[in-house]
């Protein structure tokens, strides 16, 4: 692979701030093999390497003011790094994806690439179940040793940050503007922690705030970086959505925690499952063990539940409304309908309250709807 000459790697910034993304540096470096001989080349030259009118005047305009002591400048006082397609450092899993960005800018203590992350993403208007959920799965993955990906949005993803900050695991906050453009704002706290022990990482320079089309295509970068997505809670049209449409283009592992039927937060994830895109994992051991990972320093079995069971994480205990549906479930496995029935609650509660319970290991379910103590 070629190397990037120092001078040179302002100018890929300096193109990179026009406006030039990988389509157009893809081209450039077909035809002059570098950077720097389609910075020197005659405008007619540049043009024949296939840059459309719109992006010929953003080249022209970025060598007309261009200043390297400015490119070079910003990223000193920010403590960013830039990585380019050039670089050795380039995370590899996002080289290989389609429309992999160009330049890479990073910001933290870690580095972009980890030997085992995963993507964990949903819905901004996270449920209590869908909060739960979270960080269930999310300290089992920190505790197998794997790096949190996501997109520092509210909801799933800053629960997942922090879950991983507070377990001191390596987070990767993957933003939809400029490096320097920490969005929402109520996260910038967020954000400074995961500095410590992982690294803020955007496509775009600083100066450049979010906008709405920047944020679908966020989600190629958030996927790439990791070796599967695991989707908690979506609702129809949600931005997790993207992010496992893009994972299952990229050929990655796609996984999604069922919701509830009643749940409109949870109609996007139902649907991946009901159309293939992901697979089902209903517990952090099913997750682990679809990935090969470690968990409390034991590789998790493939075929044994009473091993599963041995590795798995304590049972919490029953809150009082868990022991009230308990209750309804000691003659033997109960369908969510007779339960209801039986306590009075609504239906929608029951369900909700007993996927929760799943998670928590107090039931099983035996068949769709069928729930029996654990």
């Amino acid at each position: 692979m070629p190397t990037l000459a120092d001078d040179e790697l302002p100018k890929w910034l300096a193109l990179r701030r026009a406006g030039l993304g990988s389509t157009n540096f893809a081209l450039l470096l077909k035809h002059f093999q570098t950077i720097e001989r389609a910075w020197d080349a005659e405008r007619a030259e540049v043009a024949r390497a296939g840059l459309d009118a719109q992006f010929l005047r953003a080249f022209e305009k970025a060598r007309g003011s261009f200043d390297p002591a400015a490119e070079r400048g910003w990223l000193e006082k920010l403590d960013v790094r830039a990585f380019t397609w050039l670089d050795e450092d380039y995370p590899a899993a996002l080289r290989d994806i389609p429309q992999s960005p160009p330049v890479l800018f990073v910001r933290g203590s870690g580095g972009p690439a980890f030997e085992r992350a995963v993507a964990v993403v949903g819905t901004r208007r996270v449920t209590p179940y869908g909060r739960q959920a979270t960080e269930h799965f999310c300290t089992a993955l920190c505790e197998a040793g794997v790096a949190i990906v996501s997109g520092l949005a509210r909801g799933v993803d800053a629960i997942a940050h922090r879950i991983a900050v507070e377990s001191g695991t390596p987070t990767v906050a993957v933003l939809a503007g400029g490096i320097d453009q920490v969005y929402p704002r109520e996260n910038a706290g967020l954000a400074d922690r995961i500095l410590a022990n992982g690294c803020l990482v955007s496509e775009y320079p600083a100066g450049i705030p979010a906008r709405p089309d920047y944020f679908p295509r966020r989600n190629r970068i958030l996927s790439g970086l990791a070796q599967a997505t695991l989707v908690i809670e979506a609702g129809e049209g949600s931005g997790a959505l993207h992010t496992a449409n893009w994972a299952f283009e990229q050929g990655r592992d796609v996984f999604a925690i069922p919701g509830s039927v009643f749940s409109r937060q949870s109609e996007g994830t139902n649907q991946l499952i009901r159309e293939n895109t992901a697979r089902l994992v209903a517990t952090p051991e099913q997750l682990c063990e679809e990935l090969n990972l470690m968990v409390a320093g034991r590789q998790m079995p493939l075929d044994s539940a009473a091993r599963r069971a041995a590795a798995a994480p304590p049972r919490s205990s029953p809150s009082k409304e868990d022991g009230q549906l308990l209750h309804w479930l000691q003659e033997g496995p109960q369908h969510v309908d007779e339960v209801a029935r039986a306590s009075g609650l609504p239906i929608a509660q029951v369900t909700s309250s007993l996927q929760v319970m799943e998670l928590k290991g107090l039931v099983r379910q035996e068949r769709p709807l069928v729930y029996a103590r654990a």
